[in-house]
């Protein structure tokens, strides 16, 4: 049976599944139930670099609710698919150093990471109902609701 996180961003069914959480998986679900198929899929090749990893984190109640580590090949094929782990997801109420945290993680288990993004769950809620991406993201971020770090130069263009 397809599992609805790799075809939630329409990543290849060759895509390997490694560390998962079930906790934050089942909340990616929950999160990703009315995304459209295409959405994330087109973020991982606009937005991560091949031979790099993408690192996203929902927060909810100031705790790492939910997360996805899209890793991509030399060719910028989706190579695997994650969540953070445990120690990782402990931030003491603190996103900034939660997210530091798993892009240091991201990179010890996954190699470089081009892409660090980090967002309440509010604000990810909006992100994924919004038609004006680049406004939802500036919003997240205004009311200090977003981490961006890594940020790849072309989301940073788009954000400009």
């Amino acid at each position: 049976m397809p599992d609805p996180i790799v075809d939630a961003p329409a990543l290849d069914p060759q895509a390997g599944l490694r560390d998962v959480d079930q906790t934050q998986w089942a909340n990616l679900e929950v999160l990703l139930k009315d995304t459209a198929p295409g959405d994330l899929a087109a973020a991982v090749r606009t937005f991560v670099s091949a031979g790099s990893s993408a690192v996203i984190g929902v927060f909810n109640d100031d705790r790492l609710w939910a997360s996805l580590v899209v890793s991509v090949d030399n060719s910028g094929k989706p190579a695997s698919v994650s969540t953070v782990p445990g120690p990782a997801r402990e931030s003491d109420g603190d996103m900034a150093k939660a997210a530091n945290e798993a892009v240091e993680w991201v990179q010890a288990h996954h190699g470089p990471c081009s892409l660090g993004f980090f967002v309440d769950k509010t604000h990810a809620e909006a992100l994924l109902g919004a038609s004006d991406k680049a406004t939802a993201i500036r919003t997240a971020s205004a009311s200090g609701g977003l981490v961006l770090s890594p940020v790849p130069p072309a989301l940073a263009i788009a954000l400009a």
